[in-house]
C-alpha cells in the first residue's frame, strides 16, 4: 500500500519542532510497518512567518493536481494540508492534527495574528472534508470540536509516542558536574503560548532566596526579540542564559543533564513532546494546568495555575528547597514515559488506514456491481 504524507510545515527538528518529531516517528513506524511512503515536503524556510504562511498556502493549492496525492491509496495530511483535494476524486485522506490554530489565535500579535487566523480557517476546511482526524490528546480533540464543530466520532485521540533522538541516550554519558547555583532549564519554540514570559516574570520573585539562579533558555521563535526586553526590563541579563538552538547532540544533552529542574509553561500544547522528554530523562518537571500538560503529565510533574508567575514561582520553589522530592517526581516521570510507545501510536494509525482502504475497497466493489 502506498501513502502519501503530505506536509508543508518542516520536517527538521531544527526548524520544525514537535511536528517534526512526530513526522519522523510516523514515517519511520509506518516504513517499518511496510507501508510504502512518498513523501511530499516542500521544507520552506519558516524564519519569515508570514512569508512561509502564504508559500504554505500556495503549497496547497498545488497539490489539487498532484499525480503522487492522486493516485496513493491514502493521503495523510499535517493540520490543514490537503483542504484542497476533491472527496470525490482524491484517496481516502487523514488528517493528522498538531497546532489547531484557532486556539492559538488568542496569543497571537500582528502581523502574525492575521496569518494564524488564515490557518485557522483552512485547518477547519481540512477537517471537514477529510475522512478522519488523528490528535494527539484529549483535551485537543475538545477545541476542535468546539472550535470548528467538528463531529465527536470523526477524530481519534492517538498519544503520541516517538524514536529516541540522537541525543537523548547520550545525557546518561555526559559526565554531570556539580552545579554551583541552582539552574532551570526551558527548551522550545519561542511562541507566544510557551508563556515564557510567564517563567521570566516567575524568576524576581525567587531571587532573594536563590540570588544566584540561572535560567537557561534553548530555542529560536517569534518572542525572541521581545523576550529579550522583557528579561532586561527585568534585570535578569545576568540570570537568564539564551542558548538559542543547540545544533550539536552533546551540547545539548549536556543541557539536559545539568538541569536541576525542567520548566515548560506553555498554555497550549496539543501534546508536547518536550514533556515526554523530559519525562524519559526522569526530569523534575514544572508546568502548568493547561493544554494538554494535565493529561501527559498526570501527577509526575508540579502544575502550577497557567498565566499565573506567583504560583510558577512556588512551584519551582518546592523543587529548589527540596531536591529529595525532585528526585521523586523525577522517578515518577520515568516511569510514566513509556505509557506513551511509539509502538501505540503506529498501532493506531495503521487501525485508520486499514479501516479507510476496506470501506474505500468496499465502496469501489459495491459500485461496479451496480454498473
Amino acid at each position: 500500500m502506498r501513502i502519501a504524507l503530505v506536509t508543508s510545515w518542516p520536517t527538521k527538528v531544527l526548524a520544525g519542532s514537535g511536528t517534526a518529531v512526530f513526522y519522523h516517528a510516523l514515517a519511520d513506524g509506518l516504513r517499518q510497518s511496510g507501508y510504502e511512503l512518498d513523501v511530499i515536503a516542500p521544507n520552506f524556510d519558516v524564519s519569515n512567518y508570514v512569508k512561509a504562511t502564504l508559500q504554505r498556502l500556495l503549497f496547497n493549492t498545488e497539490l489539487r493536481t498532484e499525480p503522487r496525492v492522486l493516485s496513493a491509496d491514502l493521503v495523510i495530511g499535517f493540520d490543514y494540508d490537503g483542504y484542497g483535494l476533491d472527496p470525490a476524486v482524491r484517496p481516502p485522506m487523514v488528517t493528522s492534527a498538531h497546532a489547531v490554530y484557532a486556539d492559538v489565535i488568542q496569543w497571537e500579535v500582528e502581523p502574525f495574528r492575521t496569518m494564524v487566523e488564515a490557518q485557522a480557517f483552512f485547518d477547519q476546511v481540512a477537517m471537514q472534508r477529510t475522512d478522519a482526524i488523528t490528535i494527539g490528546s484529549e483535551y485537543a480533540k475538545e477545541r476542535i470540536v468546539t472550535l470548528y464543530g467538528i463531529a465527536p466520532e470523526k477524530i481519534t485521540v492517538i498519544p503520541h509516542g516517538m524514536i529516541d533522538p540522537a541525543w537523548l541516550p547520550l545525557v546518561a554519558s555526559v559526565p554531570q558536574v556539580p552545579n554551583d547555583h541552582p539552574v532551570i532549564l526551558s527548551v522550545g519554540k519561542m511562541f507566544p503560548r510557551k508563556r515564557i514570559d510567564v517563567l521570566l516574570r516567575a524568576l524576581p520573585l525567587l531571587l532573594p532566596r536563590y540570588p544566584t539562579l540561572e535560567l537557561r533558555v534553548v530555542g529560536y521563535g517569534l518572542d525572541w526579540d521581545r523576550l529579550h526586553a522583557l528579561a532586561s526590563e527585568l534585570r535578569l541579563d545576568a540570570h537568564v542564559s539564551w542558548l538559542g538552538h543547540i545544533g550539536d547532540d552533546s551540547d545539548f544533552a549536556r543541557e539536559w543533564r545539568q538541569a536541576d529542574i525542567f520548566c515548560h509553561p506553555s498554555c497550549q500544547e496539543t501534546f508536547g513532546y518536550v514533556y515526554l522528554e523530559a519525562m524519559t530523562l526522569g526530569r523534575p518537571i514544572v508546568a502548568v494546568r493547561a493544554g494538554a500538560a494535565p493529561e501527559v503529565l498526570g501527577e509526575a510533574a508540579l502544575l502550577a495555575e497557567p498565566e499565573n508567575p506567583a504560583a510558577l514561582a512556588d512551584a519551582l520553589q518546592q523543587f529548589l528547597s527540596d531536591p529529595a522530592l525532585g528526585r521523586n517526581y523525577g522517578e515518577l516521570a520515568r516511569a510514566r514515559a513509556p505509557i506513551f510507545s511509539h509502538k501505540r501510536m503506529i498501532q493506531g494509525y495503521i487501525a485508520i488506514i486499514e479501516r479507510l482502504t476496506q470501506n474505500r475497497a468496499a465502496a469501489v466493489s459495491l459500485s461496479r456491481r451496480d454498473e
